[in-house]
């Protein structure tokens, strides 16, 4: 399901393929791909001694699938590695949104290097079909609790359907849990939040951070209500999850540039959740839905195809705020009498110690 489409600050599909070392002389390699209009994501290309391994494959769209067999071809033709796809060993797919692994499809006509994936995204490509219809159902009844009209949940939905592509069911040959060694170099860390299986791997000095951690904006979070291991309490964990790992000198991200102070970004991205959810705390003096804490905290992105993800996001803080007892709903009597109202969430007092608790960690 596209719980990830939304625009970030990007570059263009000009860019070049790039490299970088790691500290025991690992090469990898950055490739752009234009995962969608207007929308860079990244694989990436690591050779070690003879081990040959991709990290993510794209969107699988036309454009994405070209500019990934030309990052193959840059390898060989500017950066003199001669490398085939029949010589890849491993697939490594970060997490299960389409950005990521929507060019499985293109990548396995070419190669058979097994696939691994965290346990909690593998029915992405596994049952692809299966689990976009089950997600597609939990975002209707996520929005109609959040407060969108009905029109707008129709076009929302109608919306999904035309974006989502057919993948075909793919096997998984590697299950990975988080806390394992793969193939003998890539420290794996689950970090859910973004995605439920979403991993960031540690090879040497270097981080390969998907969508966990990226240098300009924070991934957007969707409920946990709507998927379990989303949302804002497991982003928070996965945050302190990288801060422990010592040693990391960049992180490779699934998009936007190389972050070289890993944990400064920790900090950053953290402070500005955190301030996100001071926003909502002051917003709900008044009861508002949802969907109206989405309107005020995101007033120039009204648009429908913006809509999906800006209240997902409202949500996911809504969600983590209400969970702590910082938020009560304000309208019961409505909702025991109309199955169609959505809850209006309202602070507490309760609220001040809420935050003042995430501030000390």
């Amino acid at each position: 399901m596209a719980l990830h489409l939304f625009t970030r600050k990007n570059v263009m599909a000009s860019e070049p393929v790039t490299r970088f070392v790691s500290a025991g002389g690992a090469r990898i390699y950055r490739l752009p791909l234009q995962a969608f209009p207007n929308f860079i994501a990244y694989a990436y290309v690591v050779l070690d001694e003879h081990y040959v391994a991709l990290i993510d494959t794209g969107s699988g769209s036309e454009t994405s699938n070209a500019d990934l067999h030309a990052g193959f071809a840059a390898l060989r033709d500017q950066w003199g590695e001669h490398v085939e796809w029949r010589d890849l060993q491993r697939i490594i797919i970060t997490h299960g949104h389409i950005d990521h692994y929507g060019g499985l499809d293109f990548v396995r006509a070419r190669s058979d290097a097994p696939i691994a994936m965290h346990e909690l995204d593998v029915r992405a490509v596994r049952d692809h079909r299966e689990q976009a219809l089950v997600l597609a159902r939990s975002a209707a009844d996520f929005f109609r609790w959040a407060g969108v009209d009905a029109e707008k949940r129709a076009t929302l939905a109608a919306m999904h359907n035309h974006v989502e592509p057919s993948i075909a069911s793919t096997p998984v040959a590697t299950v990975l849990r988080g806390g394992e060694r793969l193939d003998g170099r890539f420290d794996v860390f689950h970090t859910p939040g973004h995605a439920p299986g979403q991993v960031c791997l540690r090879l040497d000095d270097v981080l390969f951070s998907a969508d966990h951690l990226m240098a300009y904006t924070n991934p957007r979070l969707f409920p946990e209500s709507v998927q379990a291991f989303n949302g804002m309490a497991h982003y928070f964990q996965s945050l302190d999850v990288i801060a422990a790992v010592p040693g990391l000198r960049l992180a490779l991200a699934g998009h936007e540039p190389p972050i070289e102070n890993v944990y400064e970004r920790v900090r950053t991205s953290r402070a500005a959740h955190i301030r996100r959810l001071e926003q909502i705390v002051g917003m709900c003096a008044a009861p508002h839905t949802m969907a109206e804490v989405a309107g005020l905290l995101y007033p120039t992105m009204q648009q429908l195809d913006t809509l999906f993800m800006i209240v997902g996001a409202a949500g996911a803080r809504v969600e983590f705020l209400d969970q702590r007892g910082a938020l009560a709903i304000a309208n019961l009597d409505e909702l025991a009498n109309n199955s169609e109202a959505a809850p209006r969430y309202q602070a507490i007092p309760q609220a001040a110690d809420v935050l003042a608790a995430l501030q000390q960690v």
